[in-house]
């Protein structure tokens, strides 16, 4: 008889299955013993350098961002003139998505609404939360709520989409633990009176009944001209070392995030301080024409792969393919 040659299935991280709990050597402990509450990310506190004021972020963000702290700031009055509580009961409640390309700001935004609110914050470490056993990922869920309480900190999952993608049908075989964690994680949104911020680069995979819990959704672009100009001058911060024009530079850096001007004029800084001599360092023009190329060729390279699959993998991908294997088989069988 041949044997069978059926492709591995990955399934996704939270996907528990049935195996994981039918046969106890796979339990990763006693169900009776007492565990402390999990760590499940790390307290960050902001410094003076992530204020606000000091990034460089397209108006209308800013002005979404200031306008969203402003309405914690004011609630006294907002209560007193409006009865807000009669509709949203939670004072201190402030979900915030953050989304758009890598390198646009996101993470440092966060760093400032927390040092704007005098807060840390509570940045949620995604590989603590996930967990294929059924029930813990949603029990890590909870324990970033409760760390986030216990710390008055500002609550922030990165790349939120990882846990906030879309609910699975209910005839998809991973979809008991997915959809658990996700209402699990959606009910801790609801109960929670205090500022989150959620970040992604792919907004389109958030399940739609999160829409709805977030207060204000944000925008993050690449930086136009003049911003390009400035983020230069801001990551260039000794300018008498530096022989540039920032105009020309802002122009040839075109499409480029905040993030890679930040790499171009740090690899600029290493190459114009090989000199044995540090009185000689300097950066050029040309060695920093010579890092932007470099990392526009990178992106149009990475953005044109050929011969190589490009597919999202995600909750859905994931389960709809255990699922046609599950009917490849049977059909075999039959």
């Amino acid at each position: 008889m041949p044997t069978r040659t059926d492709p591995e299935i990955e399934l996704p991280a939270d996907a528990a299955t049935s195996d994981d709990h039918r046969n106890p050597r796979r339990r990763r402990r006693d169900r009776d013993e007492e565990e402390p509450p999990p760590d499940v990310g790390m307290l960050v506190q902001p410094e003076s350098r992530h204020d606000l004021d000091k990034l460089i972020l397209h108006p209308e963000v800013k002005t979404d961002i200031l306008a969203g702290l402003r309405a914690l700031e004011i609630r006294a009055d907002l209560d007193r003139i409006w009865n807000l509580s009669a509709i949203q009961p939670q004072q201190g409640r402030c979900i915030l998505n953050f989304y758009g390309p890598p390198g646009t700001g996101k993470t440092r935004a966060a760093l400032g609404i927390a040092l704007r609110l005098g807060k840390p914050l509570y940045q949620v470490d995604y590989s603590a939360v996930i967990s294929k056993y059924l029930g813990d990922t949603a029990k890590h869920i909870k324990a970033a709520f409760s760390a986030a309480r216990e710390h008055d900190a500002v609550l922030f999952f990165d790349e939120a989409d990882s846990l906030l993608s879309k609910r699975v049908s209910t005839g998809e075989s991973c979809s008991t633990s997915i959809n658990q964690n996700r209402n699990c994680l959606m009910q801790e949104l609801d109960r929670f009176d205090g500022v989150v911020i959620v970040t992604t680069n792919l907004f389109e995979n958030y399940d739609p009944a999160l829409l709805r819990r977030i207060q204000r959704h944000i925008k993050f672009r690449v930086p136009n001209a003049s911003m390009r100009r400035e983020l230069f001058a801001l990551h260039l911060p000794n300018p008498d070392r530096v022989q540039a024009d920032y105009a020309v530079l802002a122009e040839l850096s075109k499409g480029l995030s905040g993030g890679d001007i930040l790499n171009i004029c740090i690899n600029a800084i290493y190459a114009g301080s090989t000199n044995p001599n540090p009185e000689q360092w300097m950066v050029t023009q040309t060695m920093l024409e010579r890092e932007i190329a470099k990392a526009k060729k990178a992106k149009a390279e990475h953005s044109g792969e050929k011969g190589k699959s490009r597919r999202r993998i995600g909750f859905l991908d994931c389960c709809s393919s255990f699922q046609k294997q599950d009917t490849h088989s049977r059909m075999r069988s039959a």
